[in-house]
């Protein structure tokens, strides 16, 4: 793996220069949904320490954590094993008590490979109850780029279709947490190609979106349903406690 990054003070937008390595591609050596959502976690942890307002200043100074909420993702083409990208990031602004930040993938010809857009709420970290962000003043000096946009709408609601069926009972492992305790957020894309109905085998997908409707822990057990609807495929996943996730992911064929 091969990175540059080009930090320049606390700009609304922060650039990545990041060469796929092998542990972020499948069998068809395209990036996995997982590992671009981890990519998209790295650079913007990078954005934000950029910005002065890393982790552990947020978590062990201020008391405060991003969860993210949901996210979607418009893939045309994914980057392969060895192939040189330009991942960069930016905020557009709040909505409500959610900040709303966008990503773009492009190789190194400019060609855009994929666009997402995610919405983050601001908790903290002792009664995870929500924070606004303007009753901290550390984040008074953050840009936000209103007038950038990609080509992912922002996520909205997922509406599942009726016939949901039981695809499995996912035990949740030490592997699967985060340092928050909880499933990583980039653990439910694999659940996206893990329980991909009639197998993801032949399928390429073209995008996805995923709902974080609640936390879930070490050792619980999440009862995984889906459904596929024409080129979409749908996604539940419920513990005791109540929803835990919902998702969908359209896909294509392989040529």
């Amino acid at each position: 793996m091969a990175t540059s990054e080009n930090p320049a003070g606390m700009t609304g937008a922060y650039e990545w220069q990041y060469t796929i390595a092998s542990y972020d591609v499948g069998p068809t050596r395209r990036l996995r949904l997982s590992n671009q959502l981890k990519l998209q976690q790295e650079v913007g942890e990078k954005h934000l320490e950029q910005s002065q307002l890393p982790y552990t200043y947020l978590y062990d100074t201020l008391g405060v954590i991003f969860v993210l909420v949901r996210t979607a993702s418009v893939i045309y083409r994914a980057p392969v094993f060895a192939e040189h990208i330009r991942l960069s990031t930016w905020c557009r602004g709040l909505k409500g008590a959610q900040y709303l930040r966008c990503y773009r993938f492009c190789d190194e010809a400019g060609n855009v490979l994929i666009d997402s857009a995610t919405t983050f709420a601001l908790i903290d970290t002792k009664q995870h109850r929500l924070v606004r962000p303007s009753t901290i003043k550390e984040f008074e000096g953050f840009v936000f780029l209103p007038e950038k946009e990609n080509t992912c709408p922002p996520p909205g609601k997922i509406i599942l279709p009726e016939g949901m069926e039981k695809a499995d009972d996912r035990r949740l492992y030490d592997s699967d947490m985060d340092y928050n305790g909880h499933l990583n957020n980039t653990i439910y894309a694999d659940f996206l190609t893990d329980y991909m109905p009639g197998g993801i085998a032949g399928k390429v997908p073209t995008g996805f979106q995923i709902h974080f409707a609640g936390e879930a822990g070490l050792g619980e057990s999440l009862e995984i349903e889906t459904a596929l609807k024409g080129d979409t495929a749908y996604y539940s996943g419920r513990h005791p406690r109540g929803q835990c996730f919902t998702a969908s992911c359209t896909f294509r064929p392989e040529e």
